[in-house]
Order: structure tokens, then sequence, then C-alpha cells
């Protein structure tokens, strides 16, 4: 029988106990979060005659975190509020029964060995056989951990360890032990890759294991890097983040993110067990960050770090009085010169051949996590492809250590190393003397990488079922290839449609795309696939068109770009042949109506969609408006019931402009149908969507027409603008933004018509596109298009 996870136990409720129960959460697995029972009661538990024995008092932990962690978290744990009621919580004194229950038990307790090594022998009288039970730790031994446990437990033991927040970080460390039976790693990759979405790398037990290990000496390397150069904390971060290719957060923002207590834990963990005194030096901390923990100053979560707000103002801490002072601005030459470079490569050899105080700062550092990263293989990894892929999944990198060096001429710089007499580790010369003068390389669109152990180049592995659109097209399967768009064949018989134009908006020549892809499905295809290439799937339309139409008052251009992105949506609606839109990231605007005027939506787990054309003064006229009404009249169907009792939460979106927080959000919020689908892997997003489509053929699809329906009408409409004009009242929204509500409920409500009269989509979709032109006339909603093009931000006038 095949093995599944259906309930888990988490042992600790703390950040990322509660977090791995969020996660289950959102893809529907119901969990138990347990933590210890408290040996004292608070005064207001004293206050209600409550005692030790009282359960709310017992489950006081897991409840008070459950509530901090999980319902309340910042960045949202949850993708759906709901699903909080898949989270039980317990205590580990009268609830251990459940986990007999469960199908996977996750220890997620303080990383202290012994104390972990007690709670597997306190939990293993409850644990049914054969049941996997794993470790959250960040750098304990795996095998330590488990070493008094008999055999039986250790061969379904292994390290399982997630990434703050666990939603939203894509690496899972997966640590088998010495008796950790393959069946079972390879069980767990899969679950981890399909069902929880992450990226997997199996790591060897080692101190801190991949990420970590590597990301710890950077750190440190960077502090300590600082002092020596005698740079400030934000000259630091504004050389340390986006423009290497990491996080905004560069380095000391992000030890405020995560916690300082949590950085040196992680630097402690790897000093006390490695041998290597050099190793060692690397990670120790500058004298000036132990105060720091001494003293509590550890980040956000004691509301001051290395940083901390004063009002407005944001101070940095001073290393050597630990006193808040101003921040201070980076102003080097070879910084200026860098930012004004396109690729990472280029911006890093600009820096590498710099002469200022940051050019020797950036490479020093460079250098350092180069060869330090080179000689952890193979301690810590056989492969460079593993330890990549840690940085980037795990602390969020553009590119990880051999990635970025890649890019770089390194037989240029391993020569310069050696000049500055650093120890480059042996196997890089030997890759180099062998020809070899890149760790990766791609042919026919696979991508290769350097073997230490092969010493040639072996094959990258890739995520079993992943269609990767950039490999196709270096498979000749690309059928046709225009600017804004590339179609291919993606196999049995369905077609995809990749949309790329610059900015991920729609104009003109994407339309015209769309249009092709949809006369190549008619003629040769079964079903089609809609997706995009970029970051966000789409961000609407191209305002830059509309503004320069309004410019020159092409009033019946406008109309006509109009009514082809309506034509164009409602073939793929309509189209016998099943078309599957695959959206991810933000879905706004027009992109939001190519979603939802499809067959299907196969939504990856992270799409945040919303109509919100109202935030530049317009509504939305590709349908979005059309189909929100549809959707109204949806609910009303077998209920004593009017149409416009149920508008009122779809204009709510309009008028707000309400984005979703997630996929599953998307479906509360109405955009997305509980008949659809999503994904939590992106990479597994045009296969699930191809598989949808699959399904659809099987099922002998044929699209469901809509025929007329009865139209709200005019005189209907009274309950919703009373709920507008509360908010305009309540200054929720302004005078304009009153009128624009009044606009969109002109169309909902039918027009000029009585309600009970016959309507039908198209009339809905004309009434669209008289007021989207109507509105273009307007001398606010132009103010308004003007503020979004050139600050970035909607205009509330």
């Amino acid at each position: 029988m095949k093995r599944k996870i259906t309930k888990v136990a988490i042992i600790g409720s703390g950040t990322m106990g509660s977090g791995i129960a969020s996660h289950l959460a959102n893809i529907g697995i119901k969990s138990y979060l347990l933590d210890i029972v408290p040996k004292e009661l608070t005064k207001e538990e004293i206050d209600k005659g409550l005692s030790l024995q009282s359960p709310v008092v017992r489950n006081r932990i897991a409840s008070n975190n459950k509530e901090l962690f999980i319902i309340k978290a910042k960045p949202a744990a949850l993708m759906d509020k709901n699903s909080e009621n898949l989270i039980m919580i317990g205590n580990m004194e009268d609830n251990l029964s459940v986990l007999s229950e469960c199908d996977w038990i996750v220890e997620v307790v303080s990383e202290k060995l012994s104390v972990k090594q007690t709670v597997l022998k306190k939990i293993f009288p409850y644990i049914r056989p054969k049941t996997i039970v794993s470790s959250n730790t960040s750098g304990i031994s795996i095998n330590d951990i488990a070493k008094d446990m008999p055999i039986e437990f250790r061969q379904y033991w292994l390290g399982t360890h997630f990434f703050n927040p666990v939603r939203y970080m894509k690496l899972m460390e997966i640590i088998p032990c010495d008796d950790t039976l393959l069946e079972i790693v390879e069980f767990m990759k899969e679950f981890g890759e399909k069902i929880l979405g992450k990226g997997i790398v199996i790591c060897k037990d080692t101190p801190n294991f991949i990420a970590n290990r590597v990301g710890v000496s950077l750190g440190t390397n960077i502090i300590n890097l600082m002092l020596d150069m005698n740079l400030s904390i934000s000259e630091v971060d504004e050389i340390t983040g986006t423009l290497m290719g990491r996080p905004k957060t560069a380095t000391f923002a992000l030890y405020d993110l995560v916690g300082l207590d949590i950085g040196v834990t992680s630097a402690n963990v790897v000093h006390d067990n490695v041998l290597d005194e050099e190793e060692k030096a690397n990670i120790t901390f500058p004298p000036f960050v132990y105060r720091m923990y001494e003293k509590n100053i550890l980040g956000n979560k004691t509301k001051g770090g290395f940083y901390k707000r004063n009002g407005k103002e944001k101070l940095m801490i001073d290393p050597t009085t630990l006193e808040y002072i101003p921040l201070k601005k980076a102003e080097f030459e070879s910084l200026e010169k860098a930012k004004t470079c396109k690729s990472l490569p280029e911006k890093l050899e600009t820096l590498f051949e710099g002469q200022d105080k940051v050019a020797k700062f950036v490479w020093e550092h460079m250098k350092s996590y180069f060869i330090n990263t080179c000689k952890k293989i193979p301690e810590i990894s056989d492969n460079i492809y593993s330890i990549d892929r840690a940085l980037r999944w795990g602390f969020n990198h553009d590119k990880g250590p051999f990635e970025v060096w890649n890019g770089l001429d390194i037989e240029k710089y391993v020569k310069r190393m050696e000049l500055e007499n650093c120890d480059v580790p042996a196997w890089v010369k030997e890759m180099i003397s062998l020809g070899y003068k890149s760790f990766y390389l791609t042919e026919n669109g696979k991508e290769y990488c350097y073997s230490i152990i092969e010493k040639k180049y072996v094959l990258v592995p890739v995520t079993e079922k992943e269609i990767n659109l950039k490999r196709l097209k270096a498979e000749n399967k690309a059928i046709k290839s225009m600017s804004a768009g590339t179609i291919f064949d993606i196999g049995d018989g369905i077609a995809c449609l990749e949309m790329h134009t610059k900015t991920s908006a729609i104009n003109e020549e994407l339309l015209e795309v769309i249009g092709i892809a949809q006369d190549e499905l008619n003629k040769n295809w079964d079903g089609m696939v809609i997706t995009s290439r970029n970051k966000n799937f789409c961000v609407g339309a191209d305002l830059n068109l509309i503004l320069s139409f309004i410019k020159n008052k092409k009033w019946s251009e406008i109309d006509a770009v109009l009514k082809t992105s309506q034509d164009i949506y409602m073939r793929n609606k309509y189209s016998y042949k099943p078309v599957v839109i695959a959206p991810f990231g933000m879905v706004l605007g027009g992109g939001c109506e190519i979603a939802i005027q499809g067959s299907a939506i196969q939504a990856y787990s992270e799409t945040y969609m919303g109509l919100v054309e109202l935030g530049v003064g317009l509504i939305p006229a590709g349908g979005g408006v059309k189909e929100m009404t549809l959707r109204a009249t949806e609910r009303v169907k077998g209920t004593d019931a009017f149409t416009n009792e149920f508008i009122l939460p779809y204009l709510m979106n309009i008028a707000m402009a309400k984005v979703s927080t997630s996929g599953k959000d998307a479906e509360n919020l109405g955009y997305i149908k509980k008949t659809d689908s999503f994904t939590m892997n992106e990479e597994l997003l045009i296969y699930d969507a191809k598989k949808k489509a699959l399904e659809l053929i099987d099922r002998n699809y044929v699209p469901q027409f809509c025929r007329s329906f009865p139209a709200p009408g005019i005189n209907n409409n009274a309950a919703a603008l009373m709920h507008a004009k509360v908010m305009k009242d309540a200054c929720m929204i302004s005078e304009y933004d009153m009128h624009l509500i009044e606009r969109v409920l002109y169309i909902m409500t039918g027009g000029n018509v009585t309600g009970g009269t016959l309507i039908n989509e198209q009339y809905l979709l004309d009434l669209e596109r008289e007021v989207f032109v109507d509105l273009c006339k307007e001398k606010k909603t132009q103010e308004r298009i003007i503020s979004m093009l050139t600050k970035g931000k909607p205009l509330r006038n």
C-alpha cells in the first residue's frame, strides 16, 4: 500500500513548529501542535480561579503560540485563515496518545541535543511502528539525536529542516541518518516537492548541514570585514543587498528579521563541532555582537537590533558604544559604477577591479566566500548544485556561490587569489587545468555542472515531471516565437502559450499573440495552457498605451483595443478545446481577466489576484465586471434571493481593488472557482495545468454557454449604493471613488434597464467599454494614471 501523510504531530509550538503546522494546513493536512505544560500560573489565570490542572492552562503555551505565530503572523502563515481549524493544540503530557494516529511526527523543540534526545524517548512508546519521525534542527547531528533509539526507530528517522518563514521559503533540507531507509528518504523527497512545494536538497549529517554551514560564514565574514575596513552597518547593507544578488534585507536587516540569537546559536553549533581551527576563526563574531546577544538586543523581536526605529527615523547601532546613531549613506565611486551595470557578473567585475574601500571590501568578502565554500566539498556535499540550490532557496540569493562565479573569468580571479597567497582548493585548480573554465554549461537546453568526483561535466538533475519551457525551446519544441509570446508543444496534444511582454503588461502585440495561439489551437492541438515567463503572470493593461490614446483623444482606438481584448478572452472561455490558465505571482487587472475567462485555472498557491483598475480611475473592461456579475447570478440559482443581494461582495472586490493574499484567498474572493485547482510547487505548475487540460479532454469537455439572464436592474441598487455611501462618509473612499463605484454598479445592474430585463454577456461587455472610455475623458482618472506611471502608487484624488 502506498504511503500517505494525512495527519501530523508537531512537538514544539514555537516559530518553526507553528510555521510547519500552518504550511500543512495550507495543503489541507491536519496536525496536532503540542508543547510543554506550564509550571506556574499567570496572574490572569489566578484571577480567573484556574489551577495548573485546568486544560486551558495545560495547553496555554501551544494555544498562545498558535495565536501569535499562526493566526496573527506577519507575513501571513496561512493561505486561508479558515485553515487554522486544521491545527489542534495540546500538551506533551495529556495528549501524547494522538501520536498513534499520525503518519509523520516532527520534533521542533529547542536546539539542545539533550532536550531532543529526551523528547524522542518520551514519545517513542506512543508511536506506531514504521511512522516517519523527523527533526527540524538547523544543525545538530541527526545521528547523535537518535543514537540511543532502537534500529526500528532509526530506519524511519531523518532530518527535515525547513526555513523561516515556512510558507514562503522554498528550501527543505533532508538529512538521513546512517540507518534511514532509502525508501523513506525518497518518499519524503517526493512529498516535499509535490505536496509541500519545497525545493529539496539531500544533505550529509554534518554541522549545520549545507545552507546554514555556508550562510553562517557569510555573515561573520561580512561583520568582521566591516570593522576591519571602518565601514558602517548601513553602508554594508547598501553593498551586500540587491547589488550583490542578495535580498534587500542584505546582512544586518536580515539578522534583525531572523533574530541575532538564531545567528549566534547557528554559529556556535558549527564552532563547537568542526575541527578545523581556520573555520572556527571564520565563524567567530566580533565581541560587540556577543555583547548585543548578552544584552538581549536581538532584532525585530526585541524592538531593536542592528537597527532601531525612533518614531519615523531609522537608526543603526554603533558597534563601539552600542548606542543608536543616524544611518550613513555609502558614497563610493566603484559602488556608483556597479549600480549602472545590468548583470550581476558585470557588477561584481566592476567592484573587483575598483580601487576604493568598497571595491576592496567586496573582493575580500567574495574571495573568502568562494574559497571557504569550495573547501566544504566533499565534506558537506559531493556536488556543487546542491550548495547553489541551498543558498538560493534558503537565503533567497539570486544565484548560489558557484553560479555567481560561473559568470566571471574564474581562471583570472583564481590566479589573483594565488598571488595574494590564498589557499585555493586543489580541485578548483585541477578543474581549470583540465580545460574546464566554468562550473556550469548549457547544451541543447540541458544544464551540466562540473563533477569533482568524475572530473567532467555531468547532467544537473531536475524536478521529476517539471515542464521547463526554456529547455523545450532549446530542443526545438517552440512552435512559434514572437516578441510578446511563444507557443510550445508540451506533449500529448497540448500546446502552451508563454506570454513574455517586457513588463508583464497587456498590449496590442500580446493580444495578437493570444489570437494566433487560439488559431493554432483550433487547427492542430487538443488543448492549450496559458502561462508567463516573467516574475509575475500579468500585471494588467499597458497604461502607457492608454495614456497615449488619452493625450491624443483617440477614444475610438481605446474602444477598439477593449473590444479586441474582450473578444479574445471570450474565445478562451468558449473554446471547445480546453484552455487552462496557469497564473502565479501578481495577476492584476487585465491579467486577472485573462485568468478568470478560460476553461479552468491551475494556479500556483502563491497567486495574488485582483481587479485593481479603480486605483487608476478606470474599471475592469476586459470582461472583469461582466464575470463578477455572472458569478453573482450563479449564486442566486436554487435560492429565493435576488441577484442584487449577491452583487455587493463582488462589487466590493472591484471597489476596494482587493488582491488575494494567496491562491486559496482568490477562491474566497470569487476570482477562482471551487472546480479550479492549485499547485504548491511552481516548477510543476505547467505539468499540472497540462494534466488538467488532459482531464477535461478525457471528460469530453464542452464549454457551458451563458444564456440570457435577468438583469438586477438599476431600480434595485439602493443597498449597494448605501454601503458605498457609508464608506465615503467614514472617509474610507473619496468622492471620486464613489463616482467610480457608481459606474461599476451601473454595469453590474444592467445599465438603465429595470430588474428582470433579460440581458447577455455581450450587453455587459458593451457597457464596460462605454464606461471605460467615458472615464478616460475625466481629469481625475488621467491624474490617477499619471501618478501610477510616475510614482508607482495609486492616487486617491
